[in-house]
């Protein structure tokens, strides 16, 4: 008699613990046809069911619930963060399922939700929303990186997390990325960013090694030997900047605009006799270029007006005048430039009133006037 009674009790536990297991399996059903709040409201009770809180698959179908509902529209209705509940939901069916009897089915779901992950943080950089397009980027990240998918790192998507990281002012993780991106040689401007994002932490060290690694690892491509150049004047290193400069046009002799940036190095330092001598080479190599030729005419200027302002002083009339013939000329040199310059591009405010200037100041009356007329 008691025997019978054990197992008409063994028979109830199995009979109620198949019924619950069954209103899981009917979930299926309800994704299947698309009856998505029903499923909802069937797999949280199965959640909080004692006899179902601890079977794989009841979090296995709320993991499929959320990533089928999301991929067919219904979008953060079911849950907030709905694409990230199904992926924490396939984690937990992935810790309760120890026999393994889910990891084929949840791998295959798996690349899918990498795909809905990567395109979700697509939208939302577009959006600027680059906290969360991060997030999804990480998750798709953190998906490619688990044993269920046998795939190699996607540099890509390495590369769109950095950059959300980077325009979300996550410094830390920008660096994580663009570390990686910068070792595996990915691109220019991934070793560009990792040298902004380790300044912008504070670390200036590393920021200059960073640039220089990329300047020689690029063979001294043009916004990475700029960015340092600018980097070395900013904070006064003007013979670094013109060492790199120099190195710079050694191994590319052809590029005009290492001329040109050290010209203005040079000018910077008040050196105008190596400035216009770096601005003739670049103009030498390009012809078309009117901002060279205005540095050329602005450069003579410049010594125009030292020489100028040095004659201010001399009291002895035979010495002013050679002074002032020599300055003079030298802004007439200086009018031969700028007038190649405007030239090529008549409409340039800065050159026109430089022109305007050295008119006046040459008491060119009649060049000036015709001046006058073309921008009136």
């Amino acid at each position: 008699m008691k025997q019978s009674i054990v197992t008409i009790l063994l028979l109830g536990l199995t009979l109620s613990l198949w019924s619950q297991k069954s209103k899981v399996m009917a979930v299926m059903q309800m994704i299947d046809n698309e009856k998505y709040d029903d499923a909802k409201e069937a797999i949280e009770l199965a959640v909080l069911n004692d006899k179902t809180s601890r079977w794989p698959r009841t979090y296995y179908a709320k993991g499929l619930l959320c990533q089928t509902a999301y991929e067919a529209g219904v979008k953060n209705k079911l849950y907030p963060d709905q694409l990230f509940v199904a992926y924490d939901s396939y984690e937990k069916a992935l810790e309760l399922d120890v026999r393994e009897r889910l990891h084929t089915a949840i791998s295959q779901k798996y690349y899918l939700l990498a795909n809905d992950f990567r395109t979700m943080g697509e939208e939302l950089y577009k959006k600027r929303e680059y906290l969360e397009s991060l997030r999804a980027f990480e998750h798709a990240l953190l998906i490619g990186e688990s044993d269920l998918i046998s795939a190699k790192t996607d540099t890509n998507l390495v590369y769109n997390a950095a950059m959300a990281a980077y325009e979300s002012h996550n410094w830390e993780k920008a660096i994580e990325y663009l570390n990686g991106l910068h070792a595996d040689a990915h691109s220019t401007t991934a070793s560009l960013l990792l040298s902004v994002a380790y300044l912008q932490s504070g670390d200036t060290i590393r920021s200059e090694e960073v640039i220089m690694e990329g300047v020689e690892l690029y063979q001294y491509e043009d916004s990475l030997v700029m960015y340092l150049v600018n980097q070395l004047v900013t904070s006064g290193r003007m013979e670094p900047a013109i060492n790199a400069m120099d190195r710079a046009i050694e191994a590319r002799p052809e590029n005009f605009i290492f001329y040109w940036a050290r010209g203005l190095v040079y000018r910077r330092m008040d050196n105008y006799d190596e400035a216009i001598k770096s601005f003739l080479k670049a103009a030498e190599l390009c012809h078309d270029r009117p901002l060279l030729y205005y540095h050329i005419g602005l450069s003579y200027y410049n010594v125009g007006i030292d020489l100028h302002e040095s004659a201010l002083g001399i009291t002895e009339n035979d010495e002013y005048r050679e002074i002032r013939e020599q300055y003079l000329d030298i802004f007439r040199e200086a009018v031969k430039w700028l007038k190649k310059s405007y030239e090529l591009d008549p409409h340039n405010e800065e050159i026109i009133s430089k022109l305007n200037q050295l008119y006046n100041q040459l008491q060119m009356k009649g060049e000036q006037e015709s001046l006058q007329q073309t921008i009136n």
